[in-house]
């Protein structure tokens, strides 16, 4: 479809947009910290107060709220009963001490958008071939519960009810039983036909705004691997055990570090690695560690990459393991392969930005989101606004009022045009 022949896009009006700043401003408070960031786990009492906010708007706002097995809370606007559904959305929890754009926005912008849609296609008489949906996944982050992107993954059958419910805190809490605490634990999964899935984000990096770009369309993400380590030495006295006869567990943890940081050196700009979490014990000041538990990440576009630094770093896990006198064994492994997000979809938020004189560009996720999930099993489009600095999972993550109300344009004008023409762009 040719640019000229698109018809007038509808614009949130300004009682839409305050209707989006008093609820990002609500939602702001809950979980709040000092340096004005938030800290939200999920299923966490915080998390439960947003949860209870939000339900409360979809309630207010004419939605048809569920909560499933799980803890996703969608909120259902049928527009026509018997139609699919185009889908929006992210996540309402946080990691420790982080921002408060990272998920939250793609919650609120998109069921702002779809209050105005709905009522514009009320008013206009208009019967749409899709209904339209928005939802809080449970654990995006992975913070609390390992491992990340958990609702959306039960949600797409990529993993059991079972096995996510099993999840563990640091304190043996279950997954849920925790969402039981907070009074979100939903009887079943919600069977939903999906026409579509779209997810607004705040960007995570900050080529948009050193490219002077609106939008960013997400056109393929990385691919990550994720190795969860342990280590076992033999707990001791560190005062009289002779530096020699020390089986040290946090000894074979620090070179398991500098080796993770070596691997993605020797590959420049094609592999980011972390340990983002590090659990010793007894981790007492006079005891030689007995036990440490490593977080690993790998991630590259090339899965041809990722599987020869599995190789090769395995074998250096057990080299330290024999030069510290430590057994090693890798708990978990999860590979998530790069993919490709739809064509179509991508080719109509370009086009729509232009419409909507929102410079855009295209965009690659390193990051996981739920987008990631669901693009493997319906046409997905992920879409990303600025973020200052690049700065995110912590407090000064920011992201400029008229960047998310450039989004919200976008996204109420590209959910109004899936719903309304389904079929000419998936």
């Amino acid at each position: 479809m040719s640019i000229s022949s698109i018809p007038e896009l509808v614009q949130p009006n300004a009682d839409e947009l305050r209707a989006f700043d008093a609820l990002f401003s609500a939602s702001s408070a809950i979980g709040a910290t000092p340096a004005g960031g938030l800290h939200r786990l999920a299923a966490s009492a915080q998390d439960g107060q947003v949860r209870d906010l939000f339900r409360i708007w979809l309630d207010e706002h004419g939605f048809d709220v569920h909560i499933d097995a799980i803890g996703n809370v969608f909120g259902l606007m049928t527009l026509t009963p018997g139609a699919p559904y185009v889908l929006c959305g992210s996540h309402l929890d946080s990691q420790p001490s982080a921002g408060r754009f990272d998920g939250v926005y793609g919650v609120l912008a998109g069921a702002t958008a779809i209050v105005g849609i709905a009522q514009r296609l009320r008013a206009s008489g208009h019967r749409a071939p899709c209904n339209l949906a928005v939802v809080d996944w449970t654990n995006e982050e992975g913070a609390r519960f390992q491992p990340s992107l958990t609702g959306s993954s039960v949600f797409t059958r990529a993993m059991s009810l079972d096995d996510a419910w099993a999840c563990e805190d640091r304190q043996g809490v279950t997954l849920k039983s925790a969402l039981e605490q907070i009074g979100y634990l939903g009887d079943a999964m919600l069977d939903l036909p999906i026409a579509a899935y779209v997810e607004m984000h705040v960007e995570q990096a900050s080529n948009l705004e050193r490219e002077g770009l609106a939008i960013g369309v997400v056109r393929e993400t990385w691919a990550a691997l994720k190795w969860r380590v342990r280590f076992d030495g033999e707990q001791n006295h560190t005062g009289p055990t002779p530096m020699a006869d020390r089986r040290d567990a946090l000894l074979a943890a620090a070179h398991t570090i500098a080796a993770v940081h070596a691997e993605a050196v020797r590959h420049g700009a094609q592999m980011h690695s972390s340990v983002g979490r590090l659990d010793v014990y007894p981790n007492s000041p006079n005891v030689v560690p007995s036990r440490t538990i490593l977080h690993i990440e790998f991630r590259s576009p090339s899965t041809a990459l990722l599987d020869g630094t599995a190789t090769r770093f395995e074998a250096t896990l057990r080299n330290i393991a024999e030069q510290t006198g430590t057994r090693i064994e890798i708990e978990s492994r999860q590979l998530r392969a790069p993919l490709k997000l739809h064509d179509g979809l991508s080719r109509l938020a370009h086009d729509v930005s232009l419409q909507l004189d929102l410079p855009a560009g295209d965009s690659v996720t390193v990051a996981g989101h739920d987008a990631i999930s669901m693009s493997r099993v319906t046409p997905t489009c992920l879409l990303f606004v600025p973020s200052r600095g690049g700065v995110s999972h912590n407090e000064a993550e920011y992201t400029a009022d008229a960047d998310l109300h450039n989004g919200l344009r976008l996204l109420s004008a590209l959910l109004e045009r899936i719903c309304t023409e389904p079929s000419s762009y998936l």
